[in-house]
């Protein structure tokens, strides 16, 4: 099941640039509301895969800002924008007032129904009143998302025709034939991290890279193994990550890109996704916000959709949306 939180405030402010640990944190205070329980076995223990292997199995997008928003940065320009003394502070800038509120939302997915039971209880036990970071902000409100796949997923007969357009790309066309999915990232990059022997420095794969499909669905035939407690007996999935698919995008007008970023920019974008413990950075990871198409296994594509594609999806990580699909 998909969540949607939507957020708001009538005052001006600042939302940190690396925010997902903040909303990681907002996550497991609703959970905690609702169970303590639950909230303190999912953070510190969670879905065992084995003993060196375990899964949260959620995934939360990145935000989405529903007004214009002014990048301030202490060393560049931009950051003169600010008031209040906001422009001395690194984030995304926004403006409100009483009669203009500024809202913001991010998205939340997981298969597992506890989760979700507990999450929606705790919103509502939590208060109205939240904070993200030092941006304090109101639940405005909570909603349900259709399933992805469509109530009685994809459609298997090579007779029908159907299809689905979101986020202003609806004249797109997805590849490979049946059961092909075209997706892009909620503001939520996909990391796919090779395995390296302990000690030595973690190596970070993007598409093109040697085993980066194939550690992609490794990871989701693990997921998909935890939550069903029965081993995958499928095909795994093919991914298509090539930039040349989307060249004809360069035609799509300004209000046709995706999330005010120009879209040749985006797909070479990769983002570097700063790692908090303790109120404290202890690493950094490397991933790509680049669309993808993807066909094969409806049971698989949906663990991934409610778990999150790649790694560190409890982190924010790896969490897409279906921009199109043809079958």
């Amino acid at each position: 099941m998909r969540i949607k939180i939507t957020l708001s405030t009538d005052k001006s402010g600042i939302i940190d640039f690396n925010y997902q640990h903040q909303i990681q944190g907002l996550i497991y205070s609703f959970l905690s509301s609702s169970d303590p329980d639950y909230s303190s076995w999912l953070h510190e223990q969670g879905f065992v895969y084995d003993k060196d292997k375990r899964f949260k199995l959620f995934v939360f997008s990145g935000i989405t800002f529903n007004a214009p928003i002014k990048i301030n940065c202490s060393n560049s320009s931009n950051g003169s924008s600010g008031l209040n003394g906001l422009n001395r502070l690194n984030g995304f800038f926004f403006e409100a007032s009483p009669i203009n509120p500024f809202t913001l939302s991010f998205q939340i997915a997981s298969p597992v129904h506890q989760f979700i039971q507990h999450l929606i209880e705790g919103i509502f036990k939590e208060g109205r009143e939240i904070k993200l970071g030092r941006q304090a902000l109101q639940v405005y409100r909570v909603e349900t998302l259709p399933d992805p796949l469509g109530r009685t997923g994809l459609n298997r007969s090579n007779s029908s025709s159907s299809s689905i357009g979101l986020s202003g790309l609806n004249g797109l066309i997805a590849l490979n034939g049946l059961n092909s999915l075209l997706m892009k990232p909620l503001e939520s990059p996909i990391f796919v991290k090779k395995p390296m022997p302990e000690g030595e420095r973690d190596i970070y794969l993007f598409p093109g890279d040697e085993n980066h499909e194939e550690l992609l669905n490794q990871n989701l035939i693990h997921k998909y193994t935890t939550l069903y407690g029965k081993p995958y007996k499928g095909e795994p999935l093919k991914f298509d990550f090539r930039f040349e698919q989307f060249e004809h995008l360069k035609r799509l007008e300004p209000l046709e890109r995706l999330e005010r970023f120009n879209l040749l920019e985006r797909f070479k974008r990769f983002k570097s996704f700063k790692v908090f413990k303790n109120g404290k950075i202890t690493g950094e990871i490397k991933g790509t916000l680049q669309p993808f198409t993807v066909s094969g296994s409806e049971e698989l594509i949906r663990v991934g959709l409610d778990c999150g594609f790649g790694q560190n999806n409890s982190m924010g990580c790896g969490y897409v949306e279906v921009v199109r699909k043809t079958v």
